[in-house]
């Protein structure tokens, strides 16, 4: 079975370079987005969204996501009046959204008996 990261390139026909980036503007909180440029220039600034991707970009079921979740509130750099009250920061339930989404296309239910 594929990564969740293989399914979103393929099927978004991205490279897998561009995978964490992209996915870290399609989540982030809107009040973030006008500011995004400007958080940018401090490259350190989106190191737990970054390691938040990158886990959950490995994943190949459902399984995991709570875990990486849990870690990504957690993370050191997960810090701050930018981050916890104004939300400058990727929305973990977008990312669970897509990540659903992606997950749940590959995944087949077995036939019904009759």
């Amino acid at each position: 079975m594929k990564t969740f990261r293989e399914l979103f390139c393929e099927k978004h026909g991205i490279a897998y370079e561009r995978f964490e980036r992209v996915l870290l503007w399609r989540c982030l909180h809107w009040p973030a987005r006008p500011f995004h440029w400007l958080l940018w220039m401090n490259r350190d600034y989106y190191s737990a969204d970054f390691d938040f991707i990158r886990g959950v970009g490995d994943l190949r079921s459902r399984r995991g996501f709570h875990n990486e979740a849990a870690e990504f509130h957690y993370h050191p750099a997960n810090r701050g009046f930018l981050r916890t009250v104004l939300r400058m920061r990727v929305s973990s339930q977008r990312l669970q959204s897509v990540f659903e989404r992606e997950i749940s296309s590959t995944q087949t239910t077995p036939p019904m008996a009759n």
